[in-house]
């Protein structure tokens, strides 16, 4: 979600004053339950109680963390209400144990031991039978997490604490393994049993599940149209020394729903919001006048996380010539980019597949790409190279070659205003290079049709994401195209220009299984250079994967680059992120 989309609420924004927030009203639609405390009409949160966040927009839709579309930051920012077995961190890219003690690979199957000190919110106790259950739930409802089973046989229990997952012969992916075991969320096999959903595939993803139960150290609490709270679970089993051996400091998080981006943005600079996951530009100027804090204190500010690009339909006449795609990535101005559409929240682009983050960087002979690669903006180099492919200029000025003009439409979302601002750039570029390239700004819903169907000339999006898969998923989704649907149908899993290279798949696939240090190495240089050559896609800017941004009036200790806690910067919940919750201290 790019959170510089103007959203228009017909919800009323919480007076907050003196440091106290009230809120009025009731809780989930009437007869169901948060699964914690009853709240009185009106609740008073403690001010130095409670952690005020913001990643959120619209009034809460459910608490299963397994329904689809699901907005509650209880569903979708795992670690707080419910758990996953490891956590992961994007600074090493390591799983570290959480509800699982510990992982083994022997072949194709991955072991997990269990935490036997585990326990939900209401007391029980996890077992394995928990865990097995969470992801046959995957199998049988098309979940989000549905995808895990492409690349699994079974997962069992071969005792209470044990839980085995044996990966498909025919299909082996290690690391889509190790991304379930530390990306899905774990509930309890009695709450699902009691419930007895009807098999309807679709019966999970529309089932809000407002009383579902996590091992989280948090536990809904109040919920209206102006506000979500959850409250901390005092009992909570991970305060046990072996593992963070204390509760998190805040005993409530609450997330206050505002009207726009300028609300929000208003109410972080006057010390409403303590976490906030929201695009604000120019940061640096809040910092002059509030205690604003960025995980890196200077320009880029934000830790990378994913690659926001252009995805060239290599089935339209002209973009399925490689030199007119390449010419188009030469001739990008990064640097306005970075200004124009990311406020300077961008490191600078050097072209490959690649973050320039020591982990992916070190999976890359960057010597060796170099020959491949340009610097800065290239218009000669991109002229001269449409002029070689046989692109000439006519009376208008646009280049074409056996009745194909170079004219294409460029299209991402309306009000994803960063996105809307680095298309222009891309149209611009283009003009030097006689093309005419026109941006289209649909709504979100009809740029995932066109996306799902490839039915445009350049799309924006940001193939794979952030998770132990990465930088594989990244690779797979950008372009893979063994799993790509026939023509005709809707293609959402990966590639969605449909450009095929098959060496390029059995990299991929290579890939998903190496574990050879110098061999994965070689694979991947030779993957970049594939992608340098013929250009599928072309990266536009280094994005984080959250905007991490601190307000340090009432809580202190958030994570720092180089503060030597190794806590990665996604606003305190989200995988090993969630251990900045134990860091902080009231100021």
């Amino acid at each position: 979600m790019k959170m510089m989309r103007t959203f228009v609420l017909t919800v009323l924004v919480l007076i907050i004053a003196a440091g106290t927030v009230f809120a009025s009203g009731g809780s989930q639609p009437a007869g169901q339950s948060t699964g914690g405390a009853s709240a009185p009409s009106a609740t008073t949160l403690p001010r130095r109680e409670t952690l005020y966040y913001f990643n959120q927009w619209g009034p809460i839709t459910g608490y299963n963390p397994y329904g689809s579309p699901n907005n509650s930051f209880i569903a979708k920012d795992v670690q707080v209400v419910f758990e996953s077995l490891f956590l992961y961190n994007l600074l090493d890219g390591k799983l570290y144990p959480h509800i699982g003690d510990s992982y083994t690979w022997n072949g194709q199957t991955l072991t997990v031991v269990l935490n036997k000190n585990v326990k939900f919110s209401d007391g029980s106790a996890l077992t394995a039978a928990d865990v097995v259950n969470s992801y046959n739930l995957q199998k049988t409802y098309a979940t989000p997490y549905a995808g895990y089973w492409s690349y699994l046989d079974t997962v069992t229990a071969p005792d209470n604490y044990t839980v085995v997952l044996k990966g498909k012969a025919s299909n082996f992916n290690p690391k889509y393994m190790e991304e379930s075991i530390s990306a899905l969320p774990i509930t309890s096999k009695a709450y699902w049993d009691k419930k007895n959903l009807p098999s309807d595939a679709s019966a999970m993803l529309q089932d809000p599940a407002w009383d579902c139960i996590g091992t989280g150290p948090y536990k809904p609490y109040f919920n209206d149209e102006t506000m979500l709270i959850i409250q901390r679970v005092d009992t909570y089993w991970g305060q046990h020394a072996s593992r963070n051996g204390k509760l998190p400091a805040p005993k409530y998080i609450a997330q206050n729903l505002y009207k726009d981006n300028a609300s929000a943005a208003a109410a972080f600079q006057a010390n409403m919001i303590d976490v906030n996951q929201q695009f604000m530009p120019q940061v640096w100027k809040m910092m002059e006048t509030a205690p604003i804090e960025t995980y890196i204190p200077q320009a880029p500010y934000y830790f990378p996380g994913v690659i926001p690009m252009i995805i060239f339909n290599s089935t339209k006449p002209g973009l399925n010539d490689p030199a007119v795609r390449k010419a188009i990535a030469m001739s990008l101005d990064y640097d306005m980019i970075g200004t124009n559409a990311m406020s300077g929240y961008t490191a600078k682009m050097v072209p490959s597949l690649m973050l320039p983050v020591p982990a992916e960087q070190a999976l890359i002979d960057t010597n060796a790409l170099k020959p491949y690669q340009w610097s800065g903006v290239d218009i000669a180099g991109a002229n001269k190279l449409l002029d070689q492919a046989g692109w000439v200029k006519g009376a208008d000025g646009i280049r074409a070659k056996g009745g194909v003009r170079l004219a294409f439409q460029a299209e991402c979302p309306y009000g994803w205003s960063d996105w809307n601002a680095s298309l222009e750039v891309v149209a611009q570029s283009a003009r030097q290079l006689g093309m005419d390239i026109q941006t289209y700004f649909p709504e979100a819903n009809i740029w995932q049709q066109d996306k799902d169907n490839t039915s445009f000339d350049i799309l924006m999006d940001s193939p794979g994401g952030t998770g132990a898969a990465s930088p594989w998923n990244r690779a797979y989704a950008a372009l893979g195209s063994q799993d790509i649907s026939p023509v005709g149908t809707p293609n959402r899993v990966q590639n969605w220009g449909r450009w095929v290279n098959q060496e390029a798949n059995q990299i991929i696939n290579q890939l998903a299984s190496e574990t050879d240090a110098a061999k994965v190495k070689q694979l991947w240089t030779r993957l970049n250079i594939i992608y340098l050559q013929e250009m599928p896609t072309a990266g536009l800017m280094y994005r984080p994967g959250v905007f991490h941004t601190v307000n340090t009036s009432v809580w202190t200790g958030f994570p720092k680059l180089n503060d030597g806690t190794n806590i990665p910067p996604t606003i305190c919940t989200n995988g090993y992120g969630v251990k900045a919750l134990y860091n902080i201290k009231l100021k």
